[in-house]
């Protein structure tokens, strides 16, 4: 046996790829934050190009050869971010050439299967020409058309139409290329299209409206399995509960939109809401269990990669082709053919080589969440948790071989762990009855038990998901403040038994789809049992998402502290570094040995800091500045504003909402059950996003003006999302649904809660507020609807704001009566503008600088009415609309006011 040391090496010679990808993206990052011309970028590439050609055969050559690949990414970069086409249809709409949400009609060809959902379909149009006030235009571009299909008589129309890819159509409709709403912290909806390549949108009202000029002239060879995949949709939703069929349709065949709302949530809560979207998690389970199959029936690889590629890229297809279903599908392609070519490879390597093609195909990708989080998941998986896992199984199955002769130097107690893993007595003997030498070695007294019991196996499936899980985890963490605001510590767990569950519940259910074929009564107990295990897959996590234990919601840092996720990143890499260089079987303690031991301790103090820093987030919150900050926020039809007080307190009103779930009767189910669309509320995506992007965890308190949902249904988001002081109101109607709810979470979170009547002040020091109405607090737990509007002016430093909730003209003319109580700074205009309130006398009462007007730029109402609008603008007042303007923000302090908007 040899005794000398064994010596780890990382070797960056052999992940070529991997550091061209690096090189690679750096230029494209370079690119984007500092514009490099790119001439220079195509000049320099050239030049480094050609040297790393000329020294080619010696070693120094990577040194020409990495920045060549640094400047073609940057070159790269900017020929895909050349200026747009003029006749490009984003161009059309962002010019005004012509106004989003204008009616015309657009012609061009589906390029796209339609995609099935809830209450009607989409279609994909690649768009061709315009026809706007009879005058016709060429453009480019994709359209996606919603057309609902809410009774079966609009359905058979859809079907005569016989739409499928290829086919060419005129179709009248509103096309919209803008934002919903425009507010720090919110997901921009330009960008979102933008990523899908999607120029504008829009809803086809009628299938009468659809002219049918020309049939597809080609035949799709994947149309046959686009029916196929339509098929089962519609066989899931027929045999299975709505929860079961959205979780299968999702999961399974990549269409969320049979996603009931509570379920999804559930799946939010808990951190595994990824696990419904179709990813190289499914892209690997599908390809491996093919491959499986394949290596049964033959032994040529060259069949193997051919038949598993051929079927995994069809499955890949016909669930959308979405990006990361694609990254997925590159990256089992490479690995594939890595065992075709008998290469094993890294898998850095391999990661590098799926980063390239990727990144030369869509650049910009590098800048979206959905490429990021894919990109450090499987990061973390192959840099981190793969060499850790390994290091461990050494420990845990070491025996003595020519290599490792001595057991490995580690702690006493990780040793005995990993030994009650991995250790198998069972093997350790077939190796000895192999050797002439004999030897006995004292392992753990209870591992023949485990392993005989069929337990090992088990233990090693929940240890190595739960550690790949948390590494994952904490390389995800900034990303997932930063884009989720969410840290799910029970989704370490519920990954595994989520996952495991799925499978199981995908096998039946297709089992019982084809039995249901035959027969109904051979597939009832297969949908009995694809219902049980939904059951069961949903049992822990709402248990633990209805414990409030499933996860935090954290506010990122803006500004300039997102340096501190950069710096999150120096430990963990170096820790990775360390991680890679670990030899357990190293056979000296030298002093550089002790020397380095002391480095990776102050690393993981250095790492655990900066984990503290991320969650719980003690610089994010702005500090208090003396000043009086009121910001209106953009909610579209709707009202919320929130103050920041002198002495850094909060006071958020309202937070908007959306009247209408649109939640639709299932007919197409056979349960029958009620269908609530998984939808963005308000309350979630635009105000918690705005707090967020503050840096706030915490309100001190919300006040409900009244119980509309436009006003009431956002605070439901807000009280679960952060932790509020205390809950103001001005009646307490327990009979609607919107308050009783927010109540619930309230009370659930023992978050107090007071009535306010006229006469009652509210001091916060420098500022203070002065209740002026409802007039009392009798019948409180009776309706509250507009005329029952808490009406309240705050106070600071002689100048005046008054708040009016949605009063109209009758609560106007009692508040009339005491006219000194109503004179004015600024005015938030009631009820949105609306014609029901803001009266001659109401409005020269006030004698308001500005009028700020809580609305969406798009009112189904027509708010705000042109007459209120002048009629503010005859009595001296500058009138602002959320809708126009985006959040309005206000700072009064001793200087003076400032007034800012989110647009220009």
């Amino acid at each position: 046996m040899s005794n000398s040391p064994v010596v780890k090496k990382i070797d960056f010679s052999h992940l070529p790829l991997f550091w061209l990808a690096v090189f690679f993206s750096a230029g494209i990052v370079i690119a984007y934050f500092w514009k490099l011309d790119w001439k220079i970028s195509l000049i320099v590439c050239l030049i480094n190009a050609f040297f790393s050609i000329v020294f080619i055969n010696r070693k120094h050559a990577s040194i020409f050869l990495l920045p060549a690949f640094l400047f073609v990414g940057a070159f790269i970069f900017h020929s895909e971010n050349q200026k747009i086409s003029g006749n490009r249809l984003k161009n059309v709409y962002e010019q005004k050439i012509i106004e989003s949400g204008e009616p015309l009609e657009v012609e061009g060809v589906l390029h796209n299967k339609s995609e099935l959902a809830a209450n009607g379909f989409f279609l994909e149009l690649r768009a061709e020409n315009l026809i706007y006030k009879n005058s016709s235009k060429a453009v480019s571009g994709k359209v996606r058309l919603f057309a609902p299909a809410e009774n079966r008589e609009i359905i058979a129309d859809y079907k005569r139409l016989e739409l499928q890819i290829g086919t060419r159509v005129r179709v009248a409709c509103h096309l919209r290329r803008e934002e919903n709403y425009q507010n720090p912290g919110g997901l921009s909806r330009l960008k979102i299209l933008d990523e899908q390549q999607i120029d504008a949108i829009g809803t086809i009202k009628s299938p009468l409206l659809i002219e049918k000029i020309k049939d597809s002239a080609a035949f799709s060879p994947l149309s046959w399995v686009y029916r196929q995949r339509e098929m089962l949709i519609v066989e899931f939703r027929d045999r299975f509960s709505v929860s079961t069929a959205g979780i299968l349709i999702a999961s399974l065949l990549g269409n969320k939109y049979f996603l009931d709302q509570p379920t999804a949530e559930v799946f939010r809560e808990g951190g595994t809401f990824h696990v419904l979207v179709i990813s190289g998690l499914h892209i690997t389970f599908i390809g491996g269990l093919t491959l499986l199959i394949l290596k049964l029936l033959t032994k040529k690889r060259t069949w193997q990669f051919i038949i598993a590629a051929t079927l995994m890229w069809v499955y890949a297809l016909a669930v959308g082709a979405q990006i990361p279903v694609v990254r997925a599908a590159i990256m089992f392609t490479i690995l594939l053919f890595s065992q075709v070519i008998y290469r094993s490879g890294k898998l850095l390597n391999s990661l590098g080589a799926c980063t390239l093609i990727l990144l030369v195909w869509r650049p910009n990708d590098l800048f979206t969440s959905s490429f990021q989080l894919t990109f450090v998941s499987v990061a973390a998986i192959v840099a981190a948790a793969f060499p850790l896992i390994e290091n461990l199984r050494e420990i845990g199955s070491w025996s003595p071989t020519a290599e490792k002769p001595f057991p490995p130097r580690v702690n006493r107690r990780l040793k005995r762990f990993c030994e009650t893993v991995y250790w198998s007595e069972k093997k350790w003997e077939v190796e000895v009855g192999r050797q002439i030498w004999s030897a006995k070695l004292f392992k753990n007294p209870h591992l023949k038990w485990l392993e005989s019991k069929n337990l090992q196996g088990i233990l090693q499936y929940v240890f190595e998901g739960v550690l790949v899980s948390l590494i994952v985890q904490i390389w995800l963490l900034p990303f997932l403040v930063a884009y989720f605001h969410r840290l799910s510590i029970a989704s370490i767990f519920l990954n595994l038994w989520v996952g495991f569950f799925i499978a199981l519940e995908s096998f039946t259910a297709v089992f019982a789809v084809f039995f249901g074929q035959i027969s109904a009564v051979l597939a009832f107990p297969f949908i009995t049992l694809t219902e049980t295990f939904n059951a069961l897959l949903l049992l822990l996590p709402q248990l633990i998402v209805e414990n409030d234990l499933a996860s935090l919601r954290i506010p990122h840092y803006s500004g300039d502290l997102k340096i501190i996720y950069a710096f999150y990143f120096v430990p963990l890499l170096a820790l990775t570094v360390f991680l890679n260089l670990w030899n357990p079987f190293a056979l000296k303690r030298t002093a550089s040995r002790k020397n380095k031991q002391k480095i990776v301790c102050a690393t993981a103090l250095a790492m655990i800091f900066f984990i503290a820093v991320v969650v719980f987030h003690p610089f994010s919150a702005p500090l208090a500045d003396g000043k009086l900050h009121i910001d209106f926020l953009d909610v579209g039809q709707g009202d919320s504003a929130l103050i920041t007080l002198p002495n850094g307190e909060t006071l958020l009103i309202d937070a908007g909402g959306k009247p209408d779930y649109r939640a639709a009767n299932a007919d197409d189910n056979s349960t029958g059950e009620r269908f609530e669309p998984d939808a963005p509320t308000v309350g979630e995506s635009v105000v918690s996003a705005f707090l967020w992007e503050k840096g706030y965890s915490k309100i001190d308190y919300i006040l409900a003006t009244h119980a509309d949902a436009d006003h009431i249904q956002g605070l439901k988001d807000v009280a679960k999302n952060f932790r509020i002081g205390a809950a103001i109101f001005g009646k307490t109607p327990f009979d609607d649904q919107d308050f009783s709810e927010l109540f619930e979470i309230l009370s659930k979170r023992k978050i107090s809660s007071v009535t306010v009547k006229r006469g009652d002040i509210l001091d916060f020091g420098a500022a203070k507020i002065e209740v002026l109405y409802p007039l009392d607090n009798k019948n409180a737990g009776k309706t509250s609807s507009n005329n029952q509007s808490i009406v309240f002016r705050l106070i600071f430093g002689g100048r005046k704001i008054l708040f009016t909730g949605d009063i109209e003209k009758e609560v106007e003319n009692e508040l009339l009566q005491n006219p000194g109580f109503l004179q004015s700074d600024f005015i938030k205009v009631a009820h949105h503008g609306s014609r029901t309130s803001s009266t001659e006398n109401f409005v020269s009462a006030i004698g308001a600088e500005y009028a700020i007007v809580p609305v969406g730029k798009r009112s189904q109402f027509g708010h705000p009415h042109a007459e209120i609008v002048e009629r503010w603008e005859k009595a001296g007042a500058k009138v602002l609309t959320t809708g126009e303007r985006g959040t309005i923000s206000l700072t009064l302090s001793e200087s003076g006011t400032e007034i800012q908007t989110f647009i220009p």
